[in-house]
């Protein structure tokens, strides 16, 4: 006789649990039908066989080397078909990443030597420009004290031409009054001494 497995108690256990009359309780069976329906689950358990070789815990048969075979043709398809693109993809990837890396740092170094190079020109622009600037304040005060020298003296020399004009003027108008002034004294001492009585 075989062994009957536990599997198949457990089944039998199922199918009787899963009754009408356990479900739903309010429905009362008469024992014929109860009867009728575990002598069925009992002849369903009855007529599985049992596994071909039970007991033991590792059976190797035809189906291990099987499975490995399956297993290392996956593994193959599943490499040749999905793992190899999508490592090259990555490596790819990488090999795009590494070197914008490289470039960007190369940049980087670049900016740093030019912004040095850039800071240096502008302090010699700066230096420059305030030599320059200060060239260009003593050259503009130099000719606006030499302007003001020539306006000053031109001035000056206006001023003296003007009085000496003046003057000119005023000696010849005290010549050509000194007649008139003669004349009038010489009327004014008559005039004096008519009145006086001489």
């Amino acid at each position: 006789m075989a062994r009957r497995s536990p599997l198949l108690v457990v089944l039998a256990l199922v199918v009787a649990a899963c009754s009408p009359a356990f479900l739903m309780p309010g429905l009362q069976r008469t024992v014929p039908q109860k009867a009728q329906q575990l002598a069925a689950g009992a002849a369903l358990v009855a007529s599985m066989p049992a596994p071909a070789h039970a007991g033991g815990m590792f059976d190797f048969g035809l189906t291990l080397p099987f499975v490995a075979g399956s297993f290392l043709l996956l593994m193959a398809v599943l490499n040749a078909l999905f793992y190899a693109p999508v490592s090259e993809e990555m490596e790819e990837r990488n090999a795009k990443l590494l070197q914008t890396l490289s470039d960007a740092t190369d940049m980087l170094a670049e900016a740093d030597e030019m912004q040095v190079q850039y800071t240096a020109e502008i302090k010699e622009a700066r230096e420059k420009a305030a030599k320059e600037l200060a060239s260009a304040r003593e050259k503009t005060e130099a000719a606006i004290k030499a302007s003001m020298t020539t306006a000053s003296s031109a001035r000056e020399k206006k001023a003296a031409d003007f009085r000496a004009k003046l003057q000119e003027e005023m000696d010849e108008k005290i010549k050509g009054a000194e007649s008139t002034i003669q004349e009038r004294k010489a009327a004014f001492v008559k005039q004096t001494l008519a009145g006086v009585g001489l």
